[in-house]
Parts: structure tokens; C-alpha cells; sequence
């Protein structure tokens, strides 16, 4: 059985090389979008890497995204209901969707939540 503490370096590798190329890849200063999984809720952030600062931020803990009485808002459903309000959000704060974003991931692979959370921000306009 693997340990907890190589659990942990080899999820903390796979952040660090997917942020690696992220940075390779965005020379011109793009705006970035950041996707997390926890146990119970998804979280969506715009951060601005150029200034350090986070533009908008986003999650499942808002009343916006919540329906029903779950305990666990982290299916494919929900992420698709966070990334409609991370859309609404970024057009109340008057920013382009067309601008084009990079899509961070984190440590996750690209399926699933994830991969649904990114095909519902394109439909909605945003390019990454």
C-alpha cells in the first residue's frame, strides 16, 4: 500500500509540472483560470498572474450554484452549474470573454469534472 507522504510528493510533482507548462505556454501575460476539486465542493478562480491578484472566484458553496439539499456538490452537474455563474460573474465584472484564458487544472486529469466545468466555459464564449 502507498504511503500517504509519496502520495503527496507525486500529487505535488504533477501540480508543479502542469504550472510549469502552463507558464511555457502563457508568455503573453493571459489571465488564468483555476479549477479545484475538494471532497465536498468544486472552486473556480481568474487570477492575473502578471499582477498577482485574483479577479473572480467562484464555487459550488454559492447559493447561486446550490439546489437541493446534498451534502457533496461534485459531479459533473455541478461543475457545468459552476462554470455558468463564473460566466455570468466575469461578464458583471466587465471582463472579455474572448480575451483568452489558460485552463489550470491542478493535479487533476482532463475527464470527467473537469473536462465538463472546460467544455461548458467554451459554449458559454469564454476561449481557452
Amino acid at each position: 500500500m502507498a504511503s500517504k507522504a509519496r502520495l503527496n510528493r507525486q500529487e505535488t510533482k504533477r501540480i508543479a509540472r502542469v504550472r510549469a507548462n502552463l507558464r511555457k505556454g502563457n508568455r503573453s501575460g493571459k489571465a488564468r483560470i483555476y479549477f479545484h476539486v475538494s471532497g465536498r465542493h468544486l472552486y473556480a478562480q481568474v487570477l492575473d498572474d502578471v499582477a498577482g491578484k485574483t479577479l473572480l472566484t467562484c464555487s459550488t458553496l454559492d447559493k447561486a450554484v446550490q439546489t437541493g439539499g446534498k451534502k457533496s456538490f461534485t459531479n459533473k452537474e455541478f461543475s457545468a452549474k459552476l462554470a455558468e455563474t463564473l460566466v455570468g460573474k466575469m461578464q458583471a465584472a466587465n471582463l472579455k470573454l474572448d480575451a483568452g484564458y489558460v485552463f489550470d487544472r491542478g493535479a487533476k486529469l482532463y475527464h470527467g469534472r473537469v473536462k465538463s466545468f472546460a467544455d461548458t466555459l467554451r459554449e458559454k464564449g469564454v476561449s481557452i
